[in-house]
């Protein structure tokens, strides 16, 4: 990543974030200041260089936390809608395609090119022999499950 594209993507990351604190009525400026201050210390550690790790879970977790401090008087139900837009946010991480290009990534860096495309190219072909197979079922089931066309009483073909 460019440190071009790495500021853009901190200063979004910041404004996105701002506009969430702004929208939380309970919080004073300098709970705003406070919480942006620790958003800025994370983002500054951040090395650009270093592998990228994703956990899912520890992302809800800490989400869950962030909702009950900056929603302190919401209902169970708002706290469970925010986490719900959030688990969304998160599902194409989970995908299969954006795994592989984080494990492609760590290859990559700790294999070389090479050995990264083997890997790679492996995955693909069983990747495409599993929705082959997964389609061979599906149309078999489907087919299976046809029922034939009810006769035309009238006789007319038709």
């Amino acid at each position: 990543m460019t440190q071009a594209t790495a500021d853009d993507q901190r200063r979004q990351l910041r404004a996105s974030f701002e506009d969430l604190l702004q929208q939380q009525p309970d919080l004073s400026s300098q709970d705003r200041a406070f919480l942006l201050g620790k958003l800025n210390e994370a983002l500054d550690k951040q090395d650009l260089d270093a592998p990228i790790q994703i956990d899912p879970e520890g992302m809800r977790r800490d989400w869950a936390a962030a909702v009950d401090a900056l929603m302190p008087e919401a209902d169970a139900s708002e706290r469970e809608f925010q986490i719900r837009r959030f688990n969304d946010t998160l599902e194409p991480l989970q995908r299969d395609a954006v795994q592989d290009a984080l494990e492609y990534g760590r290859r990559l860096r700790e294999d070389g090119e090479i050995a990264a495309a083997e890997w790679l190219n492996e995955r693909n072909v069983q990747r495409k022999k599993r929705n082959t197979a997964a389609a061979v079922t599906n149309s078999a089931a489907a087919g299976g499950s046809k029922k034939p066309a009810p006769r035309n009483p009238w006789g007319n073909g038709g």
